[in-house]
């Protein structure tokens, strides 16, 4: 099937499948412009900077992030964090020398960050972060960030925290992987993917599909029509409607809600605790 691009109806983001490599860049006119974003662009950045001195906003840099773009590359260390305002970014673990051996192992969205190996050290990552859906972002040099994480204990921590709900939500999609069927990993992960776009329309091929669950195209389009077959979702050319989501909750595994207990657990404050909402209830 070929790939086709869809436009959401939220300003400044488009989908494609991805496998580029260019860099994040600044929006056209906004080169080295630094600034506070505004209210509800990404509650984490929003924690962070109540933790930080005034006048660290200054580092933030308000980038485009462009669906191909690969946003860490695997064996280098990041030099900049990102916090996306919307879109959506796959973590990417190769599992083996074939092109397409790439396994998603993380979605990042707008109450997330990019580049979370660069809070714990200057190592090379082992994995690659890739804009999936793009949209406009905020990113600051990792060198800035850990500099921060010095300076302030109320930042290290809460960065800290956040770290672990992520180690502990990619361990839950690790054992969900392994035990549980197709058609409930793909319900987990249409949910987890309308969470961090906040839209009932997914501009996913079955190929980007198979590729980020790591199986089989032709697997992903029979449970896609098993799903289908059940009136929750409708799958056209290039994108997935969710029809009706109480349901897909319902039809997915239990590691959806696990998932959702580990954001809604160790949530961050106030903030995070609404933005980490979660799109299936826990188990």
């Amino acid at each position: 099937m070929n790939e086709t691009n869809i436009r959401l109806c939220i300003p400044e983001v488009s989908a494609t499948l991805l496998n580029g490599a260019a860099l994040v860049g600044p929006r056209d006119g906004q080169q080295g412009v630094s600034h506070r974003p505004p209210p509800g662009s990404n509650g984490l950045l929003e924690a962070l900077l109540r933790h930080a001195p005034q006048n660290w906003a200054e580092e933030l840099e308000a980038v485009t992030m462009t669906a191909g773009e690969t946003l860490v590359h695997s064996g280098a260390s990041p030099a900049y964090v990102t916090f996306p305002t919307g879109g959506l970014v796959s973590v990417l673990v190769r599992s083996g020398p074939a092109a397409n051996a790439e396994v998603e192992v993380a979605m990042v969205g707008r109450h997330d960050l990019v580049g979370a190996s660069a809070l714990l050290g200057t190592d090379p990552a082992s994995h690659r972060a890739v804009v999936q859906v793009g949209a406009p972002a905020y990113r600051v040099p990792a060198a800035a960030l850990r500099r921060l994480m010095e300076a302030s204990p109320q930042a290290r921590a809460l960065l800290l925290r956040y770290v672990r709900m992520s180690l502990e939500e990619a361990y839950q999609i690790a054992a969900c992987n392994s035990r549980h069927s197709l058609e409930k990993r793909l319900c987990r992960w249409l949910l987890q993917a309308h969470q961090r776009l906040e839209s009932d329309t997914l501009p996913f091929t079955h190929d980007h599909i198979a590729q980020m669950l790591g199986v089989r195209r032709a697997s992903v389009t029979v449970a896609l029509h098993i799903i289908e077959g059940e009136r929750l979702i409708r799958s056209t050319r290039g994108r997935v409607d969710l029809l009706d989501r109480a349901r897909l909750q319902n039809a997915a595994c239990d590691c959806c809600g696990a998932i959702a207990h580990n954001r809604r657990v160790l949530s961050l404050d106030g903030s995070l605790e609404r933005a980490a909402a979660p799109s299936c209830a826990p188990c």
